[in-house]
């Protein structure tokens, strides 16, 4: 099992959100993983529910996740 699987089940991502990227840091007991989606995507309005294209995404945003394994854990998405 590779780390962005491992990382996708651990938090509970969902399609069609997946882990794009994990990286870790021993020194600092952090380890941060990226979540993403595929290109092309259409994503539910939230105005009126419907399906639309993604236009831009806004600037990366960072959440402190419970510890794994001991290491400080942070998700980042856009």
């Amino acid at each position: 099992m590779r780390d962005t699987e491992l990382y996708r089940y651990l938090l509970g991502i969902e399609e069609p959100w997946t882990v794009g990227r994990v990286t870790l840091d021993v020194e600092n007991q952090r380890v941060d993983v990226w979540a993403t989606h595929p290109e092309g995507i259409r994503w539910p309005c939230p105005e009126c529910g419907a399906m639309t294209s993604l236009y831009d995404h806004a600037p990366e945003r960072v959440w402190r996740h419970l510890d794994s394994c001991q290491f400080k854990t942070f998700l980042h998405a856009r």
